[in-house]
């Protein structure tokens, strides 16, 4: 290997670590807004009266899957097609869950 070739997988592989740390911090913060927003809809009245929870958590859990999604895609190397391909279609549903979740929460 040459000393530009090792350069360019020093740079992929922290690139590759930034994109897990940002997936799994985005991904924990998903889960705990869909948690919320979704104890929030189906629990007891008491726990969030006036539905700020319901509100301010489904406008935030879209925006938290748009950036997980995101970073996910960057996690696989450019060779590792079969894991490109998991990443891609988990990416994919985590958004259309989010999205779901929100509309579900926010139509009524």
């Amino acid at each position: 290997m040459t000393g530009r070739t090792q350069a360019r997988g020093a740079v992929s592989t922290v690139g590759q670590v930034v994109a897990i740390l940002v997936a799994t911090v985005a991904g924990a913060l998903s889960l705990f807004l869909a948690v919320s927003v979704l104890g929030s809809l189906f629990g007891e009245a008491r726990i969030d009266p006036h539905g700020y929870t319901l509100i301010f958590g489904s406008m935030m859990l879209v925006p938290t899957s748009v950036v997980g999604a995101f970073a996910l895609s960057f996690v696989a190397r450019r060779d590792q097609v079969r894991a490109r391909r998991w990443t891609t279609w988990s990416a994919l549903a985590w958004v259309v869950a989010a999205l779901a979740l929100a509309g579900y929460a926010l139509s009524g």
